[in-house]
């Protein structure tokens, strides 16, 4: 194995350092705006200290609030983003396979009839009105 030149070993440990410094910012900024948000959150409620204003009344809310409801809350929003990004993500299957489908089922039999669907799969507007 032949021993490295110079200009190779300059260049590993360039790239080398590259590494560390992008691994090091990869660590940082997360967690450095981690401790950004709660500072400036510090902040905020330190200067409503003694104060009543429509804050207290905010943070008497949160007071009552119980850890298993913002569960509830949190799990029950996030069931129904899913549902809906899931629903789109099948409508754009639909459209994307569908063509495909039909000139499948054309080749087969020619004399065969469309469902009529819209290209997401839906029910055409006008036959939900009968």
């Amino acid at each position: 194995m032949a021993k490295p030149s110079k200009e190779e070993l300059r260049y590993r440990l360039h790239c080398r350092i590259v590494d560390m410094v992008g691994s090091a910012i990869q660590v940082l900024v997360p967690w450095g705006s981690a401790v950004a948000i709660a500072y400036f959150v510090y902040l905020s409620l330190r200067s409503l200290v003694g104060h009543y204003t429509f804050a207290d009344i905010g943070l008497s809310f949160l007071g009552d609030f119980k850890i298993s409801e913002g569960l509830a809350y949190i799990f029950g929003t996030g069931g129904v983003v899913y549902g809906v990004k899931q629903k789109k993500l099948r409508e754009r299957n639909i459209e994307r396979t569908a063509g495909r489908i039909k000139d499948y089922e054309t080749a087969i039999d020619p004399n065969r009839t469309s469902s009529r669907l819209t290209p997401q799969g839906r029910t055409r507007p006008e036959d939900k009105k009968r």
